[in-house]
């Protein structure tokens, strides 16, 4: 018999260290902290980008080198989910190599996440469609409901200390849950 589930019980949350992806992760950690969910942070490493000039040895890309990813594992889960761990929220980190939206929505498709967090930068136009956006193509192509974070862009402590002003930042919802069964 399939049991029915309500609320939020597990939202991904897209961790890249930036501004916008703190403002993402502070919005997932009050949401399972209000709701008792779990969080997946997730830290995608893009694929290199090669540029041969004909001019430069080649070499290989920082993404290759063991200890620059092992450097990258401490700092995203040391410095980056220090928000969860000090919420005391339920979480786990996932670090995986792909294109970031693509690896977003296949973490959630994988744990049948409610909702998928990002932080938006807001660039918009054709820095968007130049430099690409992660929450651009999550809304184009995620099946789950997208929560889009934008933000003014300021340090964490002043954040914190305006965390009552909501003025600060503001939520999308983009999407219609559906409710599922398992």
């Amino acid at each position: 018999m399939a049991t029915k589930r309500s609320g939020i019980s597990r939202i991904v949350v897209g961790v890249d260290g930036s501004e916008h992806s703190e403002a993402a992760l502070d919005w997932a950690v009050r949401m399972a902290k209000g709701m008792g969910s779990e969080v997946v942070a997730v830290f995608a490493i893009s694929p290199p980008v090669y540029f041969d000039t004909g001019y430069v040895t080649a070499i290989a890309p920082p993404q290759f080198d063991p200890e620059w990813r092992a450097e990258m594992k401490k700092e995203f889960e040391g410095m980056w989910c220090k928000p969860l761990r000090d919420a005391g929220v339920q979480y786990r980190t996932v670090m995986e190599d792909g294109r970031p939206a693509s690896v977003i929505a296949k973490i959630a498709d994988g744990i049948d996440a409610d909702v998928i967090v990002v932080g938006r930068r807001g660039r918009g136009g054709v820095a968007e469609l130049v430099l690409g956006s992660v929450s651009h193509e999550l809304v184009l192509h995620s099946k789950r409901p997208i929560l889009l974070i934008s933000t003014a862009v300021q340090p964490r402590s002043d954040r914190q200390a305006a965390s009552s002003q909501t003025s600060q930042s503001t939520a999308k919802t983009v999407g219609t849950p559906k409710r599922r069964t398992k």
